[in-house]
C-alpha cells in the first residue's frame, strides 16, 4: 500500500467538507442489523431496506420468522431478489442466535466478545462473509474494523491503493490496519457517498471530484 495513516486522514477531512459528518449510528437491535446486512448482499439499499420493513411489518418478533414457513419469508422479501437463498440464510442465523444467546434470539452476545472472536464465528455461518461480519461489527459494535463494498473497491483501485485483482477481503483487513479506528465510520459512509456521486461504476467524474487534490491516482510519476 503506497499511502498512510495520514493519507487516510486528509481524504477523511475533504470527504466531511463535501458530505458532512454522518450522523451516529445507533444499533437497537442486533440482530435486526444482521438480517439486513444479508439482505443487502449483492442488491441497492432501496430493495434492501423495502424488503426488511416488509419482513419486520409481516412478523411480530424474530422468534416468529424462524418458525414461519419458507414461502411466507420468501414472499415478504422478494423485493431484495434470491429470495429463496435468503430465507435460508435468515433462518440459519435465527437457529444459530438462539442455540448461542439462550432462549431468545439476540445477537448483543456477539458484540460482547473480542471482535476478533466475534468476527470469525460469524463468518463460519452460511451467507455472513467478512464484509457483513466487519459492517455488523463496526457500526453495532464499534470494532477496529472497515468494510470494504463494491463502492470502496472501486475507489481504492481507481486511486492505486491496491492492484485490480485485490480482493474486498483483503482489502478490510490492510485498511483495518491502517486507517486511524476514530475516522472508519465517518471514511467508510463518505466513501460510499463518493461512489455513488463522482466515483460512479460507469464514469469517473474527476475534475469535480471533492478529493481530486489528494488523489494518488493524480500524483504526477
Amino acid at each position: 500500500m503506497n499511502v498512510d495513516a495520514k493519507f487516510f486522514k486528509k481524504l477523511d477531512s475533504a470527504l466531511r467538507k463535501r458530505f458532512g459528518v454522518p450522523p451516529e449510528h445507533h444499533c437497537g437491535d442486533p440482530t435486526g442489523a444482521l438480517v439486513r446486512g444479508i439482505l443487502s448482499q449483492n442488491t441497492n439499499d432501496r430493495n434492501r431496506d423495502r424488503a426488511f420493513e416488509s419482513l419486520t411489518r409481516k412478523f411480530r418478533d424474530w422468534n416468529d420468522v424462524l418458525h414461519a414457513s419458507d414461502e411466507e419469508i420468501a414472499a415478504v422479501i422478494r423485493t431484495a431478489g434470491m429470495s429463496g437463498q435468503r430465507t435460508e440464510r435468515i433462518k440459519n442465523l435465527l437457529q444459530w442466535l438462539k442455540q448461542h444467546s439462550g432462549k431468545e434470539i439476540d445477537a448483543q452476545f456477539l458484540l460482547d466478545m473480542d471482535y476478533k472472536r466475534a468476527l470469525e464465528q460469524l463468518t463460519s455461518l452460511p451467507g455472513i462473509g467478512v464484509k457483513t461480519a466487519a459492517v455488523f461489527l463496526l457500526f453495532c459494535g464499534d470494532a477496529p474494523l472497515f468494510p470494504v463494498d463494491t463502492h470502496i473497491k472501486r475507489i481504492m483501485i481507481r486511486m492505486k491503493i491496491f492492484p485490480p485483482k485485490t480482493s474486498a477481503e483483503r482489502m478490510i483487513f490492510a485498511l483495518s490496519e491502517i486507517v486511524p479506528h476514530e475516522i472508519h465510520n465517518s471514511l467508510h459512509l463518505n466513501l460510499l457517498e463518493l461512489g455513488r456521486n463522482y466515483c460512479t461504476a460507469r464514469k469517473t467524474m474527476c475534475e469535480t471530484c471533492p478529493v481530486k487534490n489528494i488523489c494518488p491516482a493524480n500524483r504526477k510519476e
